[in-house]
């Protein structure tokens, strides 16, 4: 019989599966050195119950054994082919085979399925991201359903042989009793890894195509060539420097609380550390202080920093690669990841040329990097009963997870992200919460998930506690509880005074548009910079043309002053180029002589209101939640700016249309109940603000579930929110992964009819691409109307790839619902492979318009 193959493609002919096998077993080897921080390395040995040596061969054979299931007929004659009858996947050749070949002789096994030998198998058979579902019949005997398939007893020898070699050359590895379903799952990410790192086939035909057939050779060059080329692939555990303070971070002294959490933060053990003050505050260098001090303790210096949009994200990702810059002791990338993120000029800068981070960026692969900035997509997918999830927790668990903005998550997200956190829990991964404008209510129900996951059944129930404000509190894995000292306390309640600023929420109800411009025609005359933030991006279109005709009616205004549209549904390209003139023109200044306009208009939605770093003389804002007129009320005279006469104070007004009910626009995406309580408390004038002393006082009248409504009007509207959160809650249930103490079988973990294009961690939110497809009058297709760049009309190649995407904008699905596609075979296998093409620049009640973006020609507005 010829020798077993393992690998073809790409290779100068088929490579030997003991040898592939031995290979993956060298990059587990490596990477348990390499990757694997020193905490990651003592919790994966304190959960199997081994001395580090003993963890360390048990991990390298476990890797090792990944494609023994490649040793049966279907897979070494490639017949019959994926679909046809008798098929089988040899990833569930490995499942169903495995655990009688490492059953131990004489040995008894408590209860089998938590057998190592039962949890090999199951693990190893989800190294292609999905997990085999599992019964009864399959425990004692899990072979006897699938016997034509596996091949009869001469094959069942060769697997034998496979494992018996492997075993040999590792020197018989001690298993451990048990394997837990926790640990079984992120072990499952530690062998995917090391079998991608171990699949590359320039690697093999360079490195290993002629390497030493003697296999104790063969190991020893293998690894010696590993240690070689993994700091290629950006896979080194993070080095920081020994103390880390603000001061490093941002090269000025702290305020209160940054010189609180230097001061008084002393983890003793991984936990969960929320951080609220006012915008502009500076939470996110005390989460950097916070997420080395956590490093230190734990072992796992490692960050993943995640917020709610994509453009909070690239600003953050610039503050990322700062802080790494500035304290650690030695070179690391910080990847950025998104679904746009290639697209990201500085990101692509960055990335120019770098073989490390061209791996990184692969599919799956951004966490797998020391420090990572993400949108809390990329973090919550770890949650979702999806392929390759189980990778996903991996890249979690040497790192220190900071989500900022966490009050920007619905009900939904909440969901998501309470069960990520109970996973973070049990797997002594630290968590940073960062907001604002934070309901006590989310504050509660993080921290209980966070606690269930480290401890599902305490002696005594934890008392959940909530921080001061601005201030911030720890809770341990253990239950300890850490607050700032009573000095660092009083020092942050004087520098609130000394800094206290009167914000005023001017409130007007009535005609919109007449007030809008109003205020705009007071910039226009006497200088200013104001902001119109709309609730929808049909609102947004609809304020843009009018302000655009009323400065066209004054001659003198029209060239004079700037003005600008920001939403999320342009086209990339120009989304980007206008995002990044209003940060620049808007935002925060090092010198006197920047190019901040005497005045300028910015026409926006929500995007504003989430960490851009931009200041305005005046915000004029639609009626939403005070929770987010909080935050856009951080977006006036945020900077020192020299400020127009006409605005003697800072304040944002509040306009809310003298409607019976409000708008249904509204209150698709906003809670009817918020929206009532936060009229009811603005009614009259509005109110003068103490920030940061009355931020939070509010925050929690209003968005506090806890609380019950704050009158009788407000019952209905507050049964109905806690329904819909109830609801939202139902439907994250029925996609995510078992809390950690429920897992039974891996196959829970996964569910192959959850599939990561189709199940959204956002409800409601955008989710098709639209490519762009101009026809010029000679028949030919185009990506841009100047009929510039060719529509591809066949496979797109990466750089055609690229300018679709550039090109393309977002919308719902359901405005799209019967579009057919021509081109979904050529874009199958590209990140286009859910796209639709839109015949541009009009169809089907959509409009793609230079100035406005794309256009829903059946929306209208409320003005």
């Amino acid at each position: 019989m010829p020798e077993l193959w393992g690998k073809w493609s790409g290779l100068p002919g088929r490579y030997p599966l003991r040898w592939h096998l031995l290979d993956t077993a060298a990059a587990a080897h490596v990477l348990w050195e390499a990757h694997l921080s020193e905490g990651v390395r003592a919790w994966i040995g304190a959960q199997l119950r081994l001395g580090p040596e003993q963890t360390r061969r048990f991990v390298t054979f476990l890797a090792g054994l990944h494609d023994v299931g490649k040793a049966c007929p279907c897979f070494q004659n490639q017949s019959p082919k994926p679909g046809e009858a008798n098929w089988i996947h040899h990833a569930e050749v490995s499942y169903l085979t495995l655990t009688e070949l490492l059953r131990e002789p004489g040995r008894e096994y408590r209860i089998l399925m938590l057998s190592s030998p039962y949890r090999m198998a199951e693990l190893l058979g989800g190294h292609h991201g999905f997990f085999w579902s599992s019964d009864r019949r399959t425990v004692r005997n899990p072979a006897v359903h699938r016997v034509n398939q596996l091949g009869d007893s001469h094959w069942q020898n060769e697997r034998r042989r496979l494992v018996e070699d492997l075993r040999s050359l590792l020197g018989h590895p001690e298993l451990p009793a048990e394997i837990s379903g926790q640990v079984a799952a992120v072990l499952a990410g530690l062998v995917i890894l090391a079998d991608w790192v171990a699949s590359d086939g320039e690697w093999i035909s360079t490195s290993q195509w002629r390497a030493s057939r003697d296999p104790f050779a063969r190991w020893d060059h293998t690894v010696r060539g590993l240690r070689d080329r993994l700091p290629a692939l950006g896979l080194s555990v993070p080095e920081l420097a020994d103390i880390v303070t603000t001061d490093m971070i941002l090269g000025k002294q702290p305020n209160a609380l940054q010189a609180s959490i230097e001061r008084d933060f002393r983890p003793d053990a991984p936990g969960l550390l929320v951080i609220t003050a006012s915008t502009g505050y500076g939470k996110t260098e005390a989460a950097f202080v916070g997420v080395h001090r956590f490093g230190a303790v734990t072992g796992r210096p490692g960050m993943v920093v995640c917020l709610p949009t994509q453009a909070t994200t690239n600003a953050m990702w610039g503050r990322g690669t700062a802080f790494a810059g500035r304290v650690a002791a030695s070179d690391r990338p910080v990847t950025l990841a998104h679904t746009m993120s290639a697209f990201y000029q500085p990101y692509r800068d960055y990335c120019a040329d770098d073989e490390v981070l061209e791996w990184l960026n692969g599919r799956h692969k951004p966490l797998l990097a020391g420090m990572s900035v993400v949108t809390i997509d990329q973090v919550l997918i770890a949650a979702l009963a999806t392929k390759f999830n189980m990778l996903r927790l991996w890249g979690l668990l040497g790192k220190t997870l900071v989500v900022d903005e966490v009050h920007a998550a619905d009900p939904y997200m909440q969901a998501l992200l309470a069960r990520l956190l109970s996973w973070c829990g049990h797997l002594g991964i630290s968590v940073i919460l960062i907001s604002a404008t934070l309901p006590q209510h989310i504050t509660r129900a993080m921290t209980a998930a966070y606690l269930t996951g480290a401890d599902p059944v305490p002696e005594n129930p934890p008392v959940i506690e909530t921080p001061s404000y601005p201030g911030w509190l720890f809770t341990s894995c253990q239950r300890n509880v850490q607050r700032p000292s009573a000095a660092s306390v009083e020092e942050m309640r004087e520098h609130s005074r000394r800094d206290a600023r009167i914000k005023r929420l001017e409130y007007r109800r009535g005609t919109r548009i007449d007030r809008i411009l109003r205020y705009i025609g007071f910039a226009v005359d006497g200088g200013g910079c104001v902001s119109v933030v709309c609730s929808t991006v049909a609102s947004a279109q609809h304020t843009f043309e009018r302000v655009r005709a009323f400065l066209s009616a004054r001659p003198s205004s029209a060239e004079l002053v700037p003005l600008w549209l920001l939403h999320a549904r342009f086209p990339y390209h120009q989304r980007r180029r206008i995002e990044g003139e209003v940060i620049t023109r808007f935002g925060k200044y090092p010198t006197e002589d920047h190019s901040r306009p005497r005045t300028g208009i910015v026409i926006t939605t929500s995007i504003l209101e989430q960490s851009l770093d931009v200041d305005f003389d005046l915000v004029i804002s639609d009626l939403v939640p005070i929770a987010h007129l909080l935050q856009r009320l951080g977006r006036v005279w945020r900077h020192p700016h020299t400020r127009p006469s006409w605005i003697p104070k800072p304040a944002l007004v509040v306009l809310d249309p003298a409607l019976e009910r409000f708008p249904e626009e509204w209150t698709s995406i906003y809670p009817e109940y918020e929206l009532a309580a936060t009229r009811r408390m603005l009614e009259g004038d509005g109110l003068d603000l103490v920030v940061p002393h009355d931020v939070d006082k509010l925050v929690q009248h209003v968005h506090n579930h806890d609380l019950p409504p704050i009158d009788d009007e407000a019952k209905a509207a507050w049964a109905e929110r806690q329904s819909t959160t109830t609801l939202h809650k139902a439907l994250a249930g029925y996609v995510t992964i078992p809390a950690p103490h429920m897992v039974g079988g891996l196959h829970e973990l996964t569910n192959r009819q959850v599939k990561e294009k189709d199940v959204t961690t956002r409800l409601g939110v955008d989710n098709i691409w639209l490519i762009p497809r101009y026809t010029s009058d000679d028949g030919r297709y185009w990506l841009d109307p100047e009929h510039s760049t060719p529509f591809p009309s066949h496979k797109p190649g990466h750089s055609e790839v690229m300018s679709m995407i550039d090109a393309s904008t977002r919308c719902p699905a359901n405005w799209v619902q019967g579009w057919g596609n021509p081109y979904a075979e050529f874009w199958r296998r590209t990140p286009l492979f859910d796209a639709l093409p839109f015949p541009a620049p009009a169809h089907g009640g959509l409009r793609l318009d230079s100035a406005l973006g794309l256009v829903n020609e059946a929306q209208h507005d409320y003005l």
